[in-house]
C-alpha cells in the first residue's frame, strides 16, 4: 500500500485499523477480487468518522472519491412508500442526486400486469429504502382504544419482501417520529426521517457500506 493510501487511512480511521488494512496489501488477490467492496467500506468509514475530508478535492489529489454511477452492483434503489408524497419525492431526489436510480413503482409502466407482477418485475434492485410514515392507525384487539400511527400494510409487506430478497444489509427503513416500528425485523437499520435532513448522510453511509459508489460531494451539499 503506497504512502498516500496510508495517510488516507490514518486520517479517516485509527492507527491500529489503518495498519490492519495495510497488511492486506500482502495478498493482492483480496484487492483484485473484491476491490469495490473494500472501497465502499472505506468510504463508509470516512463518512462516519470524518466527512470533512470529502470536500471537493484538488486536481490529482489521492483523496478523489469514486465518480457517481460506478457501483459494483445494480445502481437501482427501490423506494417503498405509503401516502406521504413529500417524503417519497425528497428521498427519490436525494437518491438520484448521489448518482443512483430511484425506482418508484407507480412511475413504472403497467404493461397489462397485475400490481404484484409489476412489483416483482421491478424488484431487481441492489438496495431498498422503506419509508415508514404514519399513514394509518391501528391497535391490538384487546386494547382497541390504544391507537398508534402505523405505516401502510403494503409498506410492511414490501419491507419483509426486500429483507428476504436482498438481506437486511441492503435494506434501510426511514421512519417519521411516532410511527410504530415493526417488532419482527430486528437488525434492520432504522433512520429517523428528520426535517433537518440528517437522514441523508446516514442513508449515504449505509449505501457506501453496502458497496455502492456514490457522489459523496453531493452528500455534503445536500
Amino acid at each position: 500500500m503506497g504512502q498516500p493510501s496510508e495517510v488516507f487511512l490514518r486520517t479517516v480511521i485509527s492507527k491500529e485499523v489503518a495498519e490492519e488494512f495495510a497488511s492486506l496489501a500482502t495478498d493482492p488477490a483480496i484487492w483484485t477480487t473484491d476491490v469495490h467492496s473494500q472501497i465502499g467500506m472505506l468510504q463508509g468509514l470516512a463518512i462516519k468518522q470524518q466527512p470533512a475530508i470529502f470536500a471537493v478535492p484538488r486536481s490529482g489529489s489521492p483523496y478523489q472519491v469514486l465518480p457517481a454511477g460506478v457501483p459494483y452492483r445494480s445502481n437501482r434503489v427501490f423506494v417503498v412508500h405509503g401516502h406521504d408524497n413529500e417524503a417519497k419525492e425528497s428521498v427519490a431526489r436525494f437518491i438520484a442526486t448521489i448518482g443512483l436510480e430511484p425506482i418508484i413503482l407507480h412511475e413504472q409502466p403497467n404493461q397489462g400486469r397485475t400490481i404484484i407482477e409489476k412489483f416483482e418485475q421491478n424488484a431487481d434492485v441492489g438496495f431498498a429504502v422503506v419509508l415508514l410514515t404514519p399513514d394509518d392507525v391501528g391497535a391490538a384487539a384487546d386494547s382497541p382504544k390504544d391507537l398508534k400511527p402505523r405505516a401502510r400494510q403494503n409498506v410492511i409487506m414490501e419491507l419483509g419482501y426486500f429483507i428476504g430478497r436482498l438481506t437486511r444489509r441492503n435494506v434501510c427503513a426511514l421512519y417519521k417520529h411516532g410511527v410504530e416500528i415493526p417488532s419482527d425485523f430486528e437488525g434492520v437499520v432504522y433512520i429517523a426521517l428528520d426535517s433537518a435532513g440528517a437522514w441523508k448522510r446516514s442513508l449515504a453511509q449505509e449505501l457506501v457500506e453496502a458497496g455502492f459508489a456514490i457522489n459523496l460531494n453531493a452528500v455534503l451539499k445536500a
